[in-house]
């Protein structure tokens, strides 16, 4: 079996390009290919079987051929390129590079190579990491609030089951589904969903439960993210009404600093992050001045 794999890293990216390399590729040897494996929108760090890679190489056997546009296609993990590799040496199968041109089989050559590009890939990637981590400290310096934290609503979707709440519960003793009750009041699942953990209501509706995990785990994800840039989540109690009126004269996170020097810079950032009434109106005001600036 010959197998083409392809591989983009953005939604933007296209795969036609890399299909047209393999295909000429093996057109020049007079070889047919069998199938195509493709992953779209996929990074190339992500373990290759949370990716359409990992169950083709377990069906991989000794004879069969894996074509790809370039080595970096297969992952941008050193270890990684080198366990598939290693794997593929070991299944007794080919894999052809179509940019480098060279064929990674169970020789030396090949086994060098191997190690070259896949340096090659890592270093890359640990760059593009270093790249990135260096403006998303430099947006905070200059006091941009990064992405939108899972502790604040997008919109005041929160309040619209309120009004609701009493029927909301009536509806649930007597067994209507969740979808029904949504539906009727108007508003999204998830955000019924929001209300109920807000009251502190179990429900035992199976997509109540994986909304919940997904909440979680959306929550942790943003506070280690938030670690690895301020080393630790600094929130605490600000003077509120104080607050609220720096920010509503467009004052940006650096200069609200400057008027309460009592507290670090790290803190107000932190506490802006994690507050839904600080951060959603400071995005309409201090925010907008300062992404007006180039940086």
């Amino acid at each position: 079996m010959i197998y083409g794999y392809l591989r983009v890293s953005s939604d933007e990216q296209d795969v036609n390009s890399q299909k047209q390399g393999v295909v000429k590729f093996a057109e020049a040897r007079e070889w047919k290919i069998d199938e195509y494996i493709t992953d779209e929108g996929v990074s190339g760090g992500k373990d290759p079987d949370k990716r359409n890679l990992g169950p083709l190489l377990k069906k991989l056997q000794k004879g069969d051929i894996v074509i790809a546009a370039e080595i970096s296609r297969l992952g941008r993990d050193l270890y990684m390129v080198m366990d598939i590799l290693h794997f593929c040496m070991k299944t007794g199968c080919k894999i052809y590079t179509v940019k480098d041109n060279f064929a990674l089989d169970d020789n030396i050559q090949s086994k060098v190579l191997a190690f070259a590009f896949g340096l090659a890939a890592e270093i890359e990637r640990q760059m593009i990491r270093q790249r990135t981590r260096e403006g998303l400290m430099l947006r905070r310096k200059m006091g941009v609030l990064l992405g939108r934290s899972p502790l604040v609503q997008k919109s005041d979707d929160k309040f619209k089951c309120e009004p609701y709440k009493d029927d909301i519960l009536k509806a649930m003793e007597w067994g209507a589904p969740m979808r029904m009750i949504a539906k009727k009041i108007g508003v999204d699942r998830n955000t019924l969903y929001r209300s109920l953990m807000r009251w502190r209501v179990k429900c035992d509706d199976n997509g109540y439960e994986e909304f919940r995990k997904r909440e979680s785990a959306a929550r942790n994800k943003w506070k280690r993210e938030q670690e690895v840039l301020n080393g630790t989540l600094c929130v605490v109690e600000l003077p509120r009404e104080e607050v609220l009126q720096l920010i509503k004269q467009d004052l940006t996170i650096p200069q609200i600093h400057e008027r309460l020097p009592q507290f670090t810079y790290d803190q107000i950032y932190d506490t802006f992050s994690c507050d839904a009434e600080y951060n959603k109106l400071y995005r309409q005001h201090g925010q907008k001045k300062v992404r007006k600036k180039k940086y």
